[in-house]
């Protein structure tokens, strides 16, 4: 139970305990449950979105309305990752100047551009897909990146001998991604193939992505993390609507 509020107070806004020491092997055994914190945050949005639906709120005004509960949820961790993968990875700079980029903390005009690109995006998706399709791909999206994201702190170096990428990393157990992959499986099982292919299509794209971001950076840190995951939520909505419209027409 301690590594689970671990990772519900990491990966969220949610707090239970009044714990004033964090321990490295908290965080690395928290990781086991991250793809259940997706779940959970998913299902928030799922039931949040088929309100408003049931209210007739129009389409933009729910969309907004979505984001604020997805911020509120779980707060700014993934999106100020995002943003500092944004300014280093995007400067044009060295390795080492990247990575020193993404550790300060100011806010550069790549982040800016990178975070406004990103809600857009989410903007136009909430607003466009069917109600059931969101609600149903906000439960796979957030458990596929959250189970994604287990699989990069498992399965690739990091850069730096320190940083929240390498205490994950250095406690957290390869089987880890087992748990979270399961949860995806009784999903599909439960919803059908259109949202296991949007999952698939997601999964691979977000390889290649942590590919380049790996060659680029010489492994993955926790910023990026926080990268891939807001970029995978987009992506899987994307990739279900494309699917969607293929079926149709």
């Amino acid at each position: 139970m301690r590594d689970f509020i671990t990772a519900l107070e990491f990966l969220t806004r949610v707090r239970f305990s009044n714990r004033k020491e964090w321990h490295n092997e908290d965080f690395g055994r928290s990781v086991l449950w991250f793809p259940v914190i997706g779940l959970f945050g998913g299902a928030v949005l799922c039931a949040v979105n088929w309100q408003l639906t049931l209210l007739n709120v129009p389409n933009l005004l729910r969309a907004v309305l979505l984001i604020v509960v997805e911020l509120f949820f779980f707060g700014g961790l993934m999106y100020d990752g995002y943003m500092d993968t944004c300014d280093g990875v995007f400067s044009a700079r060295d390795r080492e100047r990247m990575l020193e980029i993404m550790k300060d903390s100011h806010v550069g005009a790549n982040a800016v551009l990178g975070v406004g690109i990103l809600l857009l995006l989410k903007l136009s998706l909430f607003a466009t897909l069917e109600p059931m399709q969101l609600s149903l791909g906000f439960l796979f999206a957030y458990v596929l990146t959250r189970t994604v994201m287990a699989i990069y702190i498992v399965a690739y170096p990091n850069p730096r001998n320190n940083g929240i990428g390498k205490m994950f990393k250095d406690y957290a157990k390869t089987w880890y991604p087992l748990l979270g992959v399961m949860i995806l499986g009784i999903l599909v099982y439960e919803f059908g193939w259109f949202y296991g292919a949007g999952a698939l299509g997601t999964f691979v794209i977000m390889n290649l992505w942590a590919l380049y971001l790996k060659n680029v950076l010489g492994g993955l840190t926790g910023d990026t993390f926080g990268f891939l995951t807001e970029v995978g939520v987009v992506v899987y909505l994307l990739c279900i609507y494309v699917i969607n419209y293929a079926y149709l027409y």
